[in-house]
């Protein structure tokens, strides 16, 4: 089994409540016009390319030790952040496979993947994903963007022997399904938990 494929099983309910309205909604459309959707599905892999720059840059800045109460919450947004990435990304790429000679916006003949964007050969329920996620990137983006500049705040001022006030970052909207936004609250929780309690270990052993 594909990571994509494993990412996607661990869904929370809100994400694979997400996934069954975009194929409901979009999946028979992409089937019978691919061309159509490949604008905003080349969109939605921007917008992950974007942040998946961007939570690499931070990667390597995140904080040497987590027994700073602002830098643990530092490196559990960063956790929460990846994991949302991921999360997003499997939507797209569990059922994608490498295009073959097909060049990118054209729809491939004969087989399940419906659409060639980015180098990828793509399923109409891949391609339904995108454009039903397409604003849940935007945000991971934006957030990603903020979060990217905190820490560089936090770089800075720790240079400089400077002390600055921890700040949270809004919650990012709950998927349809997910039950509000209290749930959206929940699992950006639940996913900060969960990815610090793998990325804390690693840090402490630094």
């Amino acid at each position: 089994m594909s990571t994509w494929t494993t990412i996607k099983d661990r869904w929370s309910s809100g994400w694979k409540a997400l996934s069954d309205q975009a194929t409901r909604l979009y999946a028979r459309a992409v089937g019978e016009n691919p061309v159509a959707y490949a604008e905003k599905t080349a969109a939605f892999q921007a917008e992950l390319a974007n942040s998946r720059a961007t939570l690499d840059r931070m990667k390597v800045r995140l904080p040497m030790s987590v027994v700073d109460p602002a830098d643990k919450a530092i490196v559990l947004k960063y956790a929460a952040l990846e994991r949302r990435w991921h999360d997003l990304a499997a939507g797209l790429y569990a059922d994608a496979t490498p295009a073959g000679a097909g060049a990118p916006g054209q729809p491939v003949v004969g087989v399940a993947p419906v659409l060639v964007v980015g180098g990828l050969a793509l399923t109409a329920v891949g391609i339904a994903w995108a454009v039903s996620a397409y604003e849940y990137a935007v945000n991971l983006r934006e957030q990603t963007a903020l979060a990217e500049r905190e820490l560089d705040a936090r770089v800075a001022a720790s240079r400089d022997g400077r002390v600055l006030q921890p700040s949270t970052l809004p919650p990012p909207p709950p998927p349809p399904g997910a039950g509000g936004s209290n749930m959206g609250l929940w699992v950006l929780g639940g996913l900060a938990v969960v990815t610090g309690a793998v990325v804390l270990p690693t840090l402490l052993k630094r």
